[in-house]
């Protein structure tokens, strides 16, 4: 990518929570006292669910918890106990610091709770998704342009080279002899790009000349000052519903998500010192 460019994201609507991780994939049990103790350190039990949950965050599938490999996590969960009772007799627990971290994680852990459960609320079916596919596409389509640029550290240099190209140069030997960027090899070709992948104000200048014109005043961005030539430009259809359905659905269920909890702040009292 040239380095006037900058990279192209897609552009979605964001969960509002930090959410703890996420479920397992197979349901591990609760963490009551009934599930299997796999060791006891000092009195103290853990159980099954307590080592399959450690492998979940772990990364590790369910299936891979077995032989050495579930012995090196057991002892893994013994040091682990080790160092946490040893940590509470010096009373670590109770710092500000820790008890700040824990009163976050628990709010975090249940507000998260409570989105999974909430689940059937933020669902979307196919025709939803379908339907706000369509009425998107004419913004989903963009226009793509092809052009080339001198770049040049000065101002000055920038426009002596407009007063050349006034006077019937040629655009890409110009750059191959003076523009300091990596395209000049190229003639200051660019290749196709969309106008917001582009430093500003180069993209939106770009957006409005006319293809086969060049700039006639200087354009500058951080990496110096340009002379633009648009070869052309062309449109680009949207792409396929199949191609981007889950984004719309992270969309909808987003939008669900906020007016719910658009919901929650009219009826909460929220004050701000």
């Amino acid at each position: 990518m040239h380095p006037t460019t900058k990279p192209l994201t897609i552009v979605l609507l964001t969960g509002l929570l930090a959410l703890p991780p996420a479920a397992p994939a197979a349901p591990i049990g609760e963490p009551g006292k009934a599930a299997r103790i796999v060791a006891t350190v000092n009195g103290e039990d853990i159980n099954e669910w307590t080592l399959q949950r450690y492998a979940q965050q772990r990364g590790l599938p369910p299936e891979a918890v077995t032989g050495p490999q579930r012995d090196a996590l057991i002892e893994e969960l013994i040091n682990r106990e080790l160092i946490y009772q040893h940590a509470v007799s010096i009373g670590v627990d109770k710092t500000l610091t820790v008890q700040n971290e824990i009163e976050h994680q628990r709010i975090n852990i249940i507000a998260g709770t409570m989105l999974n459960r909430s689940s059937d609320r933020f669902a979307v079916d196919e025709a939803e998704m379908k339907k706000e596919y369509e009425s998107r596409k004419d913004e989903l389509s963009d226009t793509e342009y092809k052009a080339r640029h001198i770049l040049v550290a000065s101002e000055q240099e920038a426009r002596a080279i407009i007063e050349e190209l006034n006077k019937g140069a040629d655009f890409s030997q110009l750059a191959r002899e003076l523009s300091t960027g990596p395209s000049a090899a190229s003639g200051g070709d660019l290749g196709w790009f969309r106008a917001e992948q582009m430093m500003e104000p180069f993209g939106d200048t770009v957006r409005e000349m006319e293809k086969g014109s060049y700039t006639r005043t200087p354009v500058k961005t951080d990496f110096g000052w340009h002379i633009i030539l648009l070869d052309d430009e062309r449109s680009v259809a949207p792409p396929p519903f199949d191609a981007i359905k889950e984004q719309i659905r992270v969309g909808l269920q987003n939008q669900l998500m906020q007016n719910y909890i658009a919901d929650l702040r009219k009826e909460a009292k929220i004050e701000k010192p």
